[in-house]
C-alpha cells in the first residue's frame, strides 16, 4: 500500500497531465502532422483519335512526390493517384508531352510536390485495316512427320500501324509444336504479329489440322 501511495498516487495530477499531453502528441503526429511520400504511378493515355495508335512510349509510369496529413497518406493507394496524358491533338510522328502538376488527380487534402520525369516521349502512327493471307508454319522437328492438311480461316483482318501493314500481304502462325501422336491433330494456333504493330486481330487464332505422313 505504501508503494502505491509513494509511486502511483503521489503527484497524480502531474502524472495525469503528462498522460494527456502524451496522447495529444500521439494524435497530432498520427492524424494532424504533415508527411511526404513518393508513389510510382502509371501514365494513362487518353483522347487519342481512333485513326491513330501508340507505337512507342518511353516510360510507362512516373514518380509522383506528394505531401499531406499523415491520416490521409497512410491510407493512400497508388490507384488513388491518376496521371492522365491528353493526346487529343497528336498526329503522326514523335511527340513530347509535358506532365503538369495541375493535371495530376490526387485525393482531397493531398498536395503534389513534384513529378519525375515531368514529360513523356510518345511515337504515334496512323492506323489502317487490311486482310492478310494466313500461312501455317510447322516447327522444324515435325517437318517430314506431319504435313498441313487444312487450316481456317485463310484470311484474317488486321488493324494496326499503317507503316507496318502497307506492304504486308501475309501473316504466319507461330511455329506449331506439341506432343503429337495421332494420325491427325487439330489445333488452334496463334498468329505471329511480331514487327507488325497490331492493335486488333480478327480472329486471333486459326484452326489447323495436321496429318501424319
Amino acid at each position: 500500500m505504501d508503494f502505491v501511495k509513494r509511486y502511483i498516487l503521489n503527484d497524480w495530477k502531474l502524472k495525469g497531465l503528462s498522460l494527456v499531453l502524451a496522447i495529444m502528441l500521439w494524435f497530432a503526429v498520427s492524424y494532424v502532422g504533415e508527411s511526404k511520400l513518393s508513389v510510382s504511378v502509371p501514365v494513362l493515355p487518353a483522347n487519342l483519335e481512333k485513326d491513330f495508335m501508340i507505337k512507342n512510349m518511353d516510360v510507362e509510369g512516373v514518380l509522383v512526390m506528394i505531401s499531406g496529413p499523415v491520416s490521409v497518406l497512410k491510407n493512400l493507394s497508388p490507384k488513388d493517384i491518376k496521371v492522365p496524358l491528353d493526346m487529343g491533338e497528336l498526329k503522326n510522328g514523335r511527340h513530347i508531352i509535358n506532365i503538369e502538376k495541375a493535371d495530376i488527380v490526387v485525393p482531397k487534402g493531398v498536395q503534389i510536390e513534384a513529378v519525375k520525369p515531368d514529360y513523356v516521349v510518345i511515337e504515334v502512327e496512323r492506323t489502317m485495316e487490311k486482310r492478310l493471307k494466313t500461312i501455317v508454319k510447322l516447327d522444324d522437328k515435325w517437318k517430314g512427320l506431319y504435313n498441313v492438311k487444312s487450316w481456317y480461316p485463310q484470311f484474317v483482318t488486321v488493324e494496326g500501324s499503317k507503316a507496318s501493314l502497307e506492304k504486308a500481304e501475309t501473316i504466319q502462325t507461330v511455329p506449331i509444336d506439341g506432343d503429337f501422336t495421332a494420325a491427325e491433330e487439330e489445333l488452334d494456333i496463334a498468329l505471329d504479329t511480331q514487327g507488325l504493330f497490331v492493335r486488333k486481330l480478327r480472329p486471333e487464332t486459326i484452326r489447323v489440322i495436321l496429318k501424319r505422313h
